[in-house]
């Protein structure tokens, strides 16, 4: 049996791809290249069958907690203090308060129901009309999910909901004790795969931003999602999608995190591999093992 193909399409959202979104439109964050990842994302959907495909999607209340439009006295992409509250939810401290998380304040963007929190139109177009409807209709739903004609089991996976907390993990919110609805879409993944006799699968992931929320769900996914798969007796292989990823060009003297160039070599720590999606589309294409970037698809 081929490995099973399990491709993470992180954020790929209007929000981040494009940069003339007004308020009304629920804003823009747009990420350096991030309009270039549409086309080669929904290209990968088109030509796969029998596969599974996650996207995560950004998901804020108006009200969110990280817009600086929320805290005036806070410039974009300065940094605050968060603290809890009586109710304990996270608040920003006030100047010269102690705080426990802090907090970048971002642009305003994906507001849940605008036009910011949809796909990009290209792999909105590649999705299955019943899963397009519940992104247009649910807007509560924390997860989603859909098939195709050709075979292919869609989810997603809503995340930064809470307008108290962010989240760059598809899982894990920047608390890190919170949590999204992942873990179950995780282990609903894994058993059907076990339920199949599935034995290796191979695991993609990328899109916007590198260095933000496709570095912080690889995190989730190589500490949460490969376990459920190993304890099942599946083995994996991940790969970092680098056609379809961009990132926030930010560098630091020592190449800490959030530092661009460095992203790639923290993700590599993992075990994880480069690829692109005409790899994968080539394997999906041909039933052998074609070389990838950096190293050889595996199949089971």
């Amino acid at each position: 049996m081929k490995a099973e193909t399990i491709v993470f399409l992180i954020d790929i959202q209007n929000g981040f791809a494009k940069n003339d979104l007004t308020p009304e439109q629920g804003g823009s964050l747009y990420v350096p290249g991030g309009e270039n990842v549409g086309e080669p994302a929904a290209r990968l959907i088109h030509n796969l069958s029998n596969s599974i495909i996650v996207l995560s999607q950004d998901f804020h209340p108006a009200d969110h907690i990280s817009f600086a439009s929320n805290n005036p006295s806070a410039a974009p992409l300065s940094v605050v203090q968060l603290k809890k509250g009586a109710d304990d939810k996270y608040l920003v401290a006030k100047e010269g308060e102690e705080g426990t998380l802090p907090q970048t304040m971002w642009l305003t963007h994906c507001i849940q129901g605008t036009e910011s929190a949809l796909f990009v139109d290209p792999v909105m177009s590649e999705l299955p009309e019943g899963l397009k409807n519940k992104l247009f209709r649910h807007v509560s739903g924390e997860t989603l999910s859909g098939a195709d004609e050709r075979g292919n089991s869609f989810y997603v996976i809503r995340k930064g909901m809470r307008s108290d907390l962010d989240s760059y993990g598809v899982e894990t919110e920047n608390d890190g004790i919170s949590k999204t609805k992942a873990s179950v879409v995780f282990e609903v993944i894994a058993e059907r795969l076990n339920e199949k006799g599935v034995t290796s699968a191979n695991v993609f992931v990328g899109g916007l931003a590198t260095n933000f929320c496709v570095e912080f769900s690889h995190s989730d996914i190589c500490k949460s999602f490969v376990p459920e798969l190993n304890k099942r007796g599946i083995r994996e292989d991940v790969y970092f999608l680098t056609d379809i990823s961009a990132g926030i060009p930010i560098a630091t003297s020592d190449g800490s995190w959030p530092d661009l160039d460095s992203a790639t070599t923290r993700m590599a720590a993992f075990g994880t591999t480069e690829a692109t999606t005409e790899d994968v589309i080539r394997a999906a294409m041909k039933d052998r093992a074609p070389e990838v970037t950096g190293a050889h698809y595996k199949k089971g």
